[in-house]
């Protein structure tokens, strides 16, 4: 880690625990006050130790820094030590109820520590340590270090306003329109060759190999050429299986003949363009055995490679490979210029030409001219911008081994607190794709994300994460689900850098790497389940400082469960902070030994199917601020004592199916910000919807069983419409163990309706079995309705039956899924959705027409009848639709009424929808769909529509229109490609 921002993070941890009068140190407030005024006094010359350690490479002083470091750690695990105790008093405040549980607080109070013992015990280890530093402060005086005067920007974080600047406003690519030709022209015009074609992409780190392959690989031109296109990660690890499981986009175990069997099937016969990106591998059988396997389509399949090494390419290749040549002077400017205005820099002549020259020092790399560029766009002093390009750094050669010292040169311009959190990253494999959410809690269970007045930790995280990508530290930033979320990806050369800061803090425990290589300095392992089981007590005895303990695999041999006992972390690793688990079987009993982390900050123990509860010794973890129990489908209870998780701010419980009600207290968890799913029991003793209103509840939220909200409840109030960041709300109303009765439910959800608000910030809204008639307010009355969900995305409705129209001001909602019996009404309201761009249709009860009388009745103007032959007016359905999925209709004969049809098409617009992209309908068994509604209707023969699957629908055509429905299927499989045609019917008529 990064000496001077450690201290710097642990100095400003250590500084409102020392002025806060009621903390655990004031029992050793000497004591601790001189803690800090050594650390100051230290702290003031670390920047000139970091110059003479990076620029003069210093040894004495390198050394002077680990000593500190370790010191460090130690100051922290005793900071950890009072702050547990400190939790703990006020837990024992809080749930005083007696008066012999007032009297154990009042000594408490007198006597904070649990037992003279403890507090004699850390007052020991803050003399110990003590001696420690006055020994390093003593060695700094011979070592001549300078002290700084405290920069007062130094720490602090970003204005607000850049948050707002666009990456993807940068997604310009500069100097490669030439290669990008060349590649294409080989890729399209290299159709006559027999044998699978292989083009490698070569170029040193950071030329932007990946992002040519990208730029090639989304080109209209290849799209249209190629059935099928692939994208594959590779990296250092040249995994055959991981690259046909790439290929078939699965994650589950599977056989190498099963594998090999399937990517032939997909492949076979078919023009395809696969992506092998970063590759290193040399073993020329490991590439003959992969190429034989992907040998099997049809003239032109290619295969397009990117790899640093010349020798890979040589191996792999059947054309000459592609050398990418380093950016011209002009091309490194246009994309540092990008980057380093954007900001609020005054683009003048002075800092033109400063940029100018530093763009010309950057080699014709193009990522070492995008991170100077965001770098910089963050310095507004010309003297600054000049610090950069007079740095003697630059001097070195353009060789890639040269480029990290370059980079490194960016990272130490970092303010502290973004240079610990990116070295931190390290911890992560190359190419792995890093989650935004769990990456910002990594950091706050490690302290790194400094405390600013009046924001959340996650906000300023997020702060974080964004500066770390304008700077291009972080790259391929994607978003999902409508911005809920987000991932990135780091450079290989950005990886290296972290891991050249971190050097042995980061270690990785697997097949290659054994158990003798684990040292003192460790603080941080990913492991493999059974490399960790071979590991004696002696060896993890050398990491006892060991604060993250990340397993990888999935554990499915009974054999690898039982050799591990979480025991050993209870012994061996009690400094841990960041701990898991994922899909590692362990009993009730032995979760139990997890209690005695008192460091640990973030639990995941997600994919346990053992378990029923958890131990009531998890509820002593008093640091806990993440808790992750994802997938423990068997849960059936949460710990009594929940509430006393004082510092919990996120606790996951996605796929808990098996969860039957929430622990009574949980609205006394004040820092809760995420709760994936909060279950209404059936008792009055257990947790009730009331108790979610004292929250500030952020991201996805699960609500079941609304039905059993009691009276009490309302009554006390349910309204969360404060909670102003949650933007995803799933409201499941039944139980699966109730009896349905639609009369004597609908009146009561309807009231439990208008009890509930929430936030108008909604991007995804989901309701299932709601029996009311109304659509539920859920936002306040002081709202007007025109800005009700000014947000609304993604809208899903299942097993709804009585609910009628949705309200008209849903200017935002794009994506719709209904499932299950609904109205006419509710139909009709969502086809006059002006941004409605995708629409499911799941298994609408019993009908047998989709769009029947009813229907019809609501879109046609009465008073219009008698014009309808001259050219009638109809209201405008699905005007933005382009994708529809009908699904599941079991009793479905037909899509429209037949009088609809006649009207429509004496209509002046004769369909009912106008431009189809993707229509896919699937499993109507006795739907037929006649030609006038497939041209007419649904308007499928238009230049626009790009994909349609018909499957499950052997009544689809009638008799007599055989004919003509032949030819609009075969006339729509030769324009579409064959990827995206599938019509099963097609040929069973044509085979008749």
């Amino acid at each position: 880690m990064s000496e001077a921002a450690l201290i710097s993070g642990l100095l400003s941890n250590l500084a409102p625990l020392i002025q806060d009068e009621f903390s655990l140190f004031w029992s050793f407030k000497k004591e601790v006050q001189k803690l800090s005024s050594t650390l100051s006094s230290i702290n003031a010359v670390l920047k000139d130790a970091e110059r003479k350690t990076v620029r003069e490479k210093d040894e004495q002083t390198e050394d002077w820094l680990r000593k500190l470091k370790d010191v460090a750690y130690e100051v922290r695990d005793i900071m950890d030590e009072c702050t547990f105790e400190d939790l703990r008093l006020q837990v024992n405040r809080r749930n005083a109820s007696s008066s012999s549980t007032l009297i154990q607080v009042t000594n408490s109070i007198t006597h904070p520590f649990r037992s003279t013992r403890t507090r004699l015990k850390v007052g020991h280890k803050i003399k110990d340590v003590q001696k420690k530093l006055d020994q390093i402060s003593s060695e700094r005086q011979k070592l001549h270090l300078l002290e700084s005067v405290p920069d007062s920007k130094i720490d602090k974080l970003t204005s607000s306003s850049r948050e707002t600047i666009s990456l993807s406003s940068c997604n310009q690519v500069y100097g490669r329109d030439k290669e990008k030709k060349q590649i294409i022209d080989i890729l399209v015009n290299t159709s006559s060759a027999k044998k699978l074609s292989v083009l490698p992409i070569v170029g040193i780190g950071g030329l932007g190999k990946t992002t040519l392959a990208q730029t090639v690989f989304n080109d209209e031109e290849i799209t249209k050429h190629f059935e099928t296109k692939i994208w594959v990660c590779v990296s250092d690890e040249f995994d055959i299986q991981l690259v046909m499981k790439s290929i078939l986009e699965e994650k589950a175990e599977a056989r190498s003949e099963e594998l090999q069997k399937n990517v032939r099937e997909k492949l076979s016969g078919k023009r395809y363009l696969i992506v092998l990106d970063d590759v290193w591998n040399e073993k020329f059988d490991e590439w003959d055995q992969l190429r034989s396997i992907l040998d099997c389509g049809s003239n032109g399949a290619f295969v397009l490679t990117t790899t640093r090494k010349r020798n890979v390419a040589t191996i792999m290749e059947t054309i000459q490979h592609i050398q990418i040549p380093l950016l011209s002077d002009e091309d490194c400017w246009l994309l540092f210029e990008e980057r380093a205005f954007m900001c609020g820099t005054p683009k003048t002549p002075n800092f033109v030409d400063i940029g100018k020259e530093i763009a010309k020092k950057c080699k014709g790399v193009p990522l070492v001219a995008k991170t100077f560029g965001g770098q910089l766009g963050f310095k507004s002093e010309i003297n600054e911008w000049g610090k950069i390009r007079d740095n003697e750094i630059w001097e070195t050669q353009n060789e890639e081994s040269d480029l990290l010292p370059i980079l490194r040169l960016s990272y130490y311009e970092l303010p502290y607190h973004l240079r610990r959190c990116f070295v931190f990253c390290a911890i992560f494999l190359k190419d792995a794709l890093i989650e935004k959410e769990r990456l910002i809690q990594l950091w706050n269970a490690h302290g790194l994300i400094p405390t600013v007045k009046n924001q959340e930790v996650e906000d300023i995280g997020n702060t974080i994460w964004k500066e770390l990508c304008w700077r291009s530290f972080f790259q391929d930033e994607k978003s999902y689900n409508y911005g809920i979320y987000e991932t990135c990806k780091m450079h290989d050369l950005m990886h290296d850098l972290a891991q050249s800061v971190m050097k042995d803090e980061c270690y990785r425990l697997d097949a290659n790497n054994s158990n003798d290589g684990l040292k003192r300095e460790i603080r941080h392992v990913t492991a493999m389940f059974d490399e960790f089981v071979k590991i004696s007590a002696h060896s993890l005895k050398k990491i006892g400082g060991l604060q993250t303990l990340i397993f990888k695999d999935r554990v499915d041999d009974k054999n690898v469960k039982k050799q591990i006992s979480l025991s050993v972390l209870k012994k061996e690793l009690p400094t841990l902070r960041v701990l898991e688990l994922w899909w590692y079987y362990a009993q009730y009993q032995d979760l139990h030994y997890l209690g005695c982390l008192k460091h640990l900050r973030y639990l995941d123990i997600s994919g346990n199917k053992e378990i029923t509860t958890l131990p009531d010794s998890i509820c002593d973890l008093l640091n806990l601020q993440t808790l992750k129990l994802n997938g423990c489908s068997n849960l059936e209870s949460l710990p009594r004592n929940t509430k006393d998780l004082i510092s919990l701010r996120h606790l996951y419980l996605e796929e808990c199916d098996g969860l039957k009600y929430m622990p009574r207290g949980m609205g006394q968890l004040k820092h809760l910000k995420t709760v994936s799913l909060f279950v209404i029991g059936m008792k009055e003793k257990n947790c009730q919807l009331d108790e979610l209103k004292e929250l500030d509840i952020c991201g996805s939220l699960t609500i079941k069983n609304l039905g059993r909200v009691s009276d009490a409840t309302i009554a006390r109030g349910v309204s969360m419409a404060e909670k102003t960041s949650i933007n995803e709300l799933n409201l499941e109303w039944r139980s699966n163990d109730e009896v349905d009765d639609n009369e004597s439910k609908s009146t009561r959800d309807e009231k439990i309706g208008e009890a509930l608000e929430v936030s108008t910030m909604l991007k995804t809204l989901m309701m299932n079995g709601y029996k009311g008639a109304n659509l539920p307010k859920l936002v306040s009355p002081t709202i007007p309705s025109a800005g009700v969900f000014p947000n609304l995305s993604k809208l899903m409705i299942s097993d709804c039956p009585k609910l009628g129209a949705l309200p008209p001001h849903l200017k935002s909602l794009e994506c719709v899924s209904v499932e299950g019996e609904c109205s006419d009404e509710l139909l009709y309201s969502i086809s006059n959705l002006s941004a409605l761009t995708r629409l499911f249709l799941i298994g609408l009860g019993e009908r047998s027409v989709l769009f029947g009388a009813g229907y019809m009745a609501l879109m046609f103007d009465d008073n219009n009848e008698a014009q309808l032959g001259g050219g009638g007016r109809v209201r405008s359905t699905f005007q933005s639709l382009q994708s529809l999925t009908i699904e599941c209709f079991f009793k479905l004969r037909r899509l429209f009424d037949e009088g609809m049809i006649s009207k429509i098409s004496g209509c002046q617009n004769k369909h009912f929808i106008n431009s189809l992209t993707q229509l896919w309908i699937i499993n109507c068994p006795e739907l037929m769909i006649s030609v006038e509604e497939f041209v007419g209707n649904l308007n499928i023969n238009n230049n626009s529509l790009q994909r349609l699957r018909i499957q499950g629908c052997p009544k689809l055509v009638s008799s007599e229109e055989a004919d003509d429905v032949i030819a609009l299927l075969r006339s729509l499989r030769t324009r579409l490609d064959p990827d995206n045609f599938d019509v099963d019917i097609l040929l069973e008529l044509e085979e008749e």
